[in-house]
């Protein structure tokens, strides 16, 4: 008898039995490779980003990977798969667990090279998309605290006001040495209307980037984003607070742009065959659409800057230093379908570009004296 999905029993029968659980789970999705099987590094980095090595070191991963490689083409057959899993000098039972564990959804989430030119392949929601759901759940809940908050004195809020200053969470130059500020300004907003599009952006273009891109890519962006922003607003307004998640989600709106530089064919793969999908995602598609949303909602953050109360008035400058943000790293850190090596070149280049300008914020706000007077109480 076996003991469990993958346990160990002996002879002809765990054979069988072994063979069959592997064809079942795991031929449908090599099959999707073709003969040619699944590019070995590829596969190495998928298997990391799904968490093997929290149950097998990096070394021993690719020294088994090593292994099934038989004929030394770096392509992972599943013939050589199988092999790997049914050798008596293959895989210990933990090894196999873990293998069996994430080997399906890092298998699924590498494009077939016959299907690299179809940006479209890469819309899957192995893992789903989580990050952007539960940022926004977390954003909208302590929006609705503060509402009803307010609600009871004399400034409640309204379509462009209403902003609880008083907040740990609100970034405050008076007290800029509490650092988590610089992160937690994105759970306040100011006025419904503010909230109302920053949540609309969010979902309109974080869950699509989560779907090809996925969710440990999409949370680094918008959270740099969320810093970028306050570093940038911190620099440019010394003297004004700083709420809401435009930071972030402008970082979206430009990680969107690095996704269209660097996978422009793959976008416009078959967009002007009919299919209307085809064309709402292909490449020029998106740069209109992205300029028809920002454009009025940057006005509106404008505006605000300037009607607002003195004791309420909120900076701009997180719009642009979150869409830097999503430009630079968008290049570097999200997924290229068919990766050039002008823009690896480029990718390395703007990862710098970004980490310069953090480190010239980070050193002007540390060495700047015109800040107001920091409040320690």
């Amino acid at each position: 008898m076996s003991k469990g999905r993958w346990g160990e029993s002996s002879g002809a029968g765990q054979d069988i039995e072994m063979q069959r659980l592997l064809t079942e789970n795991f031929k449908p999705i090599f099959d999707r490779h073709g003969p040619e099987g699944v590019a070995m590094g590829e596969l190495q980095r998928e298997m990391q980003e799904e968490g093997i090595t929290d149950r097998i070191s990096k070394q021993r991963l690719n020294q088994l990977l090593d292994r099934a490689d038989y004929n030394d083409d770096n392509m992972i057959t599943y013939t050589e798969f199988v092999n790997l899993m049914t050798s008596n000098e293959g895989l210990t039972k933990s090894e196999r667990s873990a293998f069996t564990s994430v080997l399906g959804a890092a298998i699924a989430n590498i494009v077939p090279q016959s299907m690299r030119k179809d940006f479209l392949a890469n819309y899957n929601c192995r893992p789903p998309p989580l990050f952007i759901l539960l940022i926004s759940t977390a954003e909208i809940v302590i929006f609705g605290v503060y509402a009803a908050e307010l609600a009871k004195t004399s400034s409640p809020v309204t379509a462009t006001s209403g902003v609880p200053m008083y907040s740990p969470l609100v970034y405050t130059p008076r007290r800029r040495y509490e650092a988590w500020r610089y992160l937690t300004y994105m759970f306040i907003h100011q006025g419904w209307l503010h909230i109302v599009s920053n949540m609309v952006f969010q979902l309109l273009f974080g869950l699509p980037l989560e779907i090809v891109h996925k969710w440990w890519r999409v949370m680094v962006v918008y959270l740099c984003g969320v810093l970028a922003g306050s570093l940038a607003h911190s620099v440019t307004d010394h003297s004004v607070a700083l709420v809401g998640a435009s930071g972030g989600v402008y970082a979206l709106l430009g990680a969107h742009l690095a996704a269209v530089a660097t996978n422009w064919k793959e976008m416009n793969y078959k967009c002007c065959e009919g299919n209307i999908v085809r064309v709402m995602l292909s490449a020029p598609v998106r740069l209109v659409i992205i300029l028809v949303l920002v454009v009025p909602d940057t006005s509106l953050a404008i505006y605000r800057r300037v009607t607002a109360p003195e004791d309420q008035k909120v900076g701009v400058s997180a719009h642009v230093g979150g869409f830097l943000t999503g430009l630079l790293l968008g290049i570097p850190v999200l997924k290229n379908i068919k990766k050039l090596p002008w823009e690896t070149t480029l990718g390395w280049v703007t990862m710098a570009i970004f980490l310069l300008l953090v480190a010239f914020a980070v050193l002007f706000n540390g060495l700047y004296k015109g800040y107001p007077a920091t409040d320690w109480s």
